[in-house]
């Protein structure tokens, strides 16, 4: 009985390696038991290379597989095969229709590179010699190294060959291309979470009191910081809109014709001169005025009698003259009849007399546009649009401006009456068209936020002991806006709460909890004097510890007022 030695081949051997092993065995028969995956045995060519090493050192090999195209590329390269290693071994010939595996290629088959195919004794002009000796080369061999013939297969098997798949390499490239893409994606993941990710937000609550400011200042737009003068520079928006606002007036008025005609005038003069009487001299009947219209000249007088009365039956006509006169106001109340006497304001010289009916005085009271209809409606206009316009001008500011709301103002441009001023009114309504002008004033958060932590240090004096951790600035209120006589600068109540408490630096905490996990920050944090509690906020979820970087830490403060 012949000895044998078992071969057992690692998936991550080469044809080096194996071969090698085969080399170094002591036994002339060897068992090669190849791993599931069949490796490099799937090549034609390493097979027969291993089939030539063992004539070679005058060993015989066997194949131990089940799978059948491994052992048909065995059969071609005249190694048997055995199912077992109690089973007989026999060599295996391809058949026409031998296709059980094609994934296996018979690298014989493909003619290009190192899979040439390589010569076999069978493609030689010695096939009868080969016939003779194969009986005596390949034999099937038992587990105890017994050699048996075999019987071998027909020349038609023996010639036919499995056809040949080639694998799909663009599927292979792109799987692989998966693969590395998914892998630099995991890289970069866990680059994020362990070193960018992590951050801590660490919330102190502080016991702290309050500190009231109350102080008027001084705002304008062309103004310089200065907290010892209380003067704060402020931010202006404004907003212009045109509007249209239909009213109805209120006004009265009366309105007419005022009445006209002619008198005679007499000069009575004594002295025996001509006179004149001016335009503009106002005459009166019945308590009612009545205007000369324009300057004339009467003849000197004749008097009759002894010159002691003065009336138009003594007077000579020659010294009267006509002109005409107009009511001072509209009305039939001043319409007079022919006949009729005036006496001369200022003039105990002259008599005047209604040459003619004074006449076509009418009047009757309309609805007109007053003074006091205008400002109404500018007013309603303003109120209609206040709240609007007010959400507008904040828009415009940005959000490190506090608003002064009660700067708010407005101012009227242009204006277009219909109809106008102290006209009457038809239809019972009137328009007016408005060009509005709204502004409202805002100061800066930092400039407030300095100011108002320099009036708390004066007010207060030594802060070695304390810290301002709000200044008010953020919630500050504003009372009794009143613009300056020259428009450029206004004065303004400020009031503001502040909230001061012991002297806890952002950097001295940041210090403690650097690494550290939430006891330990707890513990070291409420032992110093005014925090009453400590609040860690680690992310994400898989982080427990603070990390080392300062800039991944964020302190807050709340702030708790003493009891």
């Amino acid at each position: 009985m012949q000895k044998k030695d078992i071969i057992y081949i690692d998936v991550e051997d080469d044809i080096t390696a194996i071969i090698g092993k085969v080399k170094a065995s002591k036994e002339k028969i060897i068992a090669l038991v190849p791993p599931k995956r069949i490796g490099v045995l799937q090549s034609a060519v390493n097979l027969r290379l291993l089939a030539r090493t063992a004539e070679n050192a005058n060993k015989r090999l066997v194949i131990i597989t089940h799978n059948a195209a491994l052992a048909s590329l065995a059969g071609s390269a005249d190694i048997p095969v055995a199912k077992t290693l109690q089973s007989r071994p026999e060599l295996v010939r391809a058949s026409d229709n031998s296709r059980d595996d094609d994934d296996v290629i018979d690298g014989g088959d493909v003619p290009i590179g190192d899979h040439a195919r390589l010569p076999r004794k069978d493609d030689t002009d010695n096939d009868e010699s080969d016939e003779e000796e194969l009986p005596s080369k390949i034999a099937n061999i038992d587990i105890d190294g017994e050699a048996t013939p075999v019987k071998r297969g027909t020349d038609k098997d023996s010639s036919k060959k499995p056809r040949v798949k080639v694998p799909d390499f663009g599927s292979f490239r792109k799987r692989m291309a998966i693969g590395i893409s998914a892998g630099i994606v995991l890289i970069a993941f866990l680059v994020w979470a362990i070193w960018i990710a992590p951050h801590a937000t660490v919330v102190v609550s502080a016991r702290t009191s309050d500190v009231e400011i109350q102080t008027p200042i001084t705002v304008g737009e062309q103004l310089q910081s200065n907290n010892a003068e209380k003067t704060l520079p402020t931010i202006v928006q404004t907003e212009t809109q045109k509007d249209t606002i239909e009213f109805t007036p209120t006004g009265k008025k009366e309105v007419g014709e005022k009445a006209k005609g002619t008198i005679k005038l007499y000069n009575c003069s004594v002295s025996g001169n001509a006179t004149s009487v001016q335009a503009g001299t106002y005459v009166s009947a019945g308590g009612r005025n009545y205007v000369i219209q324009s300057t004339i000249t009467i003849p000197a007088a004749g008097l009759g009698g002894n010159g002691t009365v003065c009336t138009p039956s003594f007077v000579d006509p020659g010294v009267s003259a006509d002109i005409q006169v107009i009511a001072e106001e509209v009305g039939p109340e001043y319409n007079v009849t022919s006949g009729t006497s005036f006496e001369v304001a200022g003039r105990s010289d002259v008599v005047a007399i209604a040459s003619s009916d004074i006449g076509g005085g009418t009047k009757k009271t309309v609805t007109v546009v007053s003074p006091d209809d205008v400002l109404k409606a500018r007013e309603q206009l303003a109120r209609d649009n206040s709240e609007e316009v007010k959400e507008t001008l904040r828009g415009k500011f940005a959000d490190n401006v506090i608003i002064i709301e009660e700067s708010f103002k407005t101012t009227v441009g242009e204006q277009k009456l219909e109809p106008g001023l102290d006209e009457e009114v038809t239809g019972g309504k009137a328009t007016i068209t408005i060009e509005m002008v709204y502004s409202m004033s805002g100061i800066v958060e930092s400039v407030l936020d300095n100011f108002l932590k320099t009036a708390i240090e004066e007010q207060l004096g030594n802060l070695n002991d304390k810290r301002i951790y709000d200044s008010g600035a953020k919630s500050a209120r504003f009372a009794d806006f009143e613009v300056g006589k020259d428009k450029k600068k206004a004065t303004v109540q400020l009031s503001a709460t502040g909230k001061v408490g012991p002297k806890i630096e952002d950097q001295q905490i940041k210090d403690i909890v650097r690494g550290k996990r939430y006891g330990e920050i707890e513990k070291e944090l409420k032992a110093i004097d005014g925090v009453s509690d400590v609040e860690v906020n680690l992310s994400p979820f898989w982080v427990f510890t603070v990390p080392d970087d300062d800039g991944k830490i964020t302190i807050e403060f709340k702030l708790e007022e003493d009891d």
